[in-house]
């Protein structure tokens, strides 16, 4: 993975069998950031990973894999999060922008 712009928080766990679970946790700044935090980011197989972005500017990133890509083989550390519900209070604010975008 390289990230293009933008500035991200990555976390890996190792969870290879027969090697102890490690947690690392950084972040990668976009090129469009130059710094230290520039870097270019390999993950091994078994090696579970999640990405967000950290701030409000949009990231982008080059993402590449060894083998064929098939997403039903991605593990997701957070999968619950991008689909949960909203809150009900929510749900109903937005509702009643419908409404009354209808009048």
């Amino acid at each position: 993975m390289f990230f293009v712009q933008g500035r991200v928080e990555m976390i890996l766990r190792d969870v290879r069998a027969g090697l102890p679970a490690r947690i690392m946790r950084f972040f990668v700044d976009g090129d469009n950031h130059r710094s230290r935090n520039n870097a270019g980011v390999v993950i091994p197989p078994g090696v579970a990973h999640a990405i967000r972005v950290e701030g409000c500017e949009d990231a982008i990133m080059v993402y590449g894999t060894s083998t064929v890509f098939h997403p039903e083989f991605e593990g997701r550390i957070a999968s619950e999060i991008e689909t949960a519900e909203l809150p009900e209070a929510w749900q109903k604010f937005l509702e009643s922008g419908k409404q009354e975008n209808r009048k």
